[in-house]
């Protein structure tokens, strides 16, 4: 099944939202998402790029370009629920990847819950490395991962 990418749109933001709350995304966690998908997209530091298949939003993700360090964080990655496990995830990484490097940057990282098993696991199947944990990062109750991932 072949999936487009293209650069985020204004109207994207509807269907980003039904995204997250299809997979169960608290309402803070999709305001702030929504706010930083559309800041990435429009700043020259950063990118939005969206997944289409058959002309529907099946996924997005957003970078944030870092020069002070080289590195590119992966700021917002999601896949439509029914599209998981269709290389739209990884076509997403992949083209994020490609910014950071055509933009110099070393590597790339992400955060993500430490209770997101699904998540993790795809983070390293794509060759990222656990790389430290922050207490409380998403709540009080809530621990954050990051992976790293260093270009050669």
């Amino acid at each position: 099944m072949p999936t487009d990418l293209r650069t985020y749109s204004d109207p994207d933001h509807k269907a980003i939202a039904a995204l997250l709350r299809a997979h169960g995304w608290a309402e803070q966690y999709v305001a702030g998402q929504l706010d930083a998908v559309a800041t990435l997209a429009a700043s020259e530091n950063g990118a939005t790029l969206v997944a289409t298949v058959d002309g529907s939003l099946a996924g997005f993700v957003s970078i944030e370009l870092h020069s002070w360090n080289g590195l590119a964080q992966l700021q917002g990655l999601a896949v439509r629920p029914e599209r998981l496990r269709q290389g739209v995830g990884v076509r997403l990484v992949e083209a994020a990847e490609s910014i950071a490097r055509e933009r110099g940057c070393r590597g790339i990282y992400v955060d993500t819950p430490v209770n997101n098993d699904r998540g993790r696991a795809f983070y390293v199947a794509q060759g990222f490395s656990e790389d430290y944990r922050m207490s409380r990062y998403y709540s009080d109750a809530l621990d954050g991962v990051t992976y790293v991932k260093f270009f050669t």
